[in-house]
């Protein structure tokens, strides 16, 4: 898990047992995941860019699935 602390810098805030520090944390993925939604949804109408936004959106997603699923590890353990 040490390893993976310089990926997932958010996840370092949660305390095992602290309840609010998980929802902190989750609600702020969840908060920058719709903002780049919003954000790379503007962008990938344009024809071309629209294959390079819709690689990045699902990157973003991997990752803010992968930050949650390791704040709630992090949490419980």
């Amino acid at each position: 898990m040490e390893k993976l602390a310089p990926l997932f810098p958010l996840n370092s805030k949660v305390d095992k047992g602290n309840i609010a520090s998980l929802v902190v944390t989750i609600v702020i993925y969840v908060v920058i995941a719709a903002v780049l939604g919003v954000l790379l949804g503007f962008i990938g109408s344009i024809p071309v860019v629209g294959i390079i936004t819709g690689i990045i959106s699902t990157l973003v997603w991997i990752y803010e699935v992968v930050g949650i699923v390791l704040a709630i590890i992090t949490f419980v353990s």
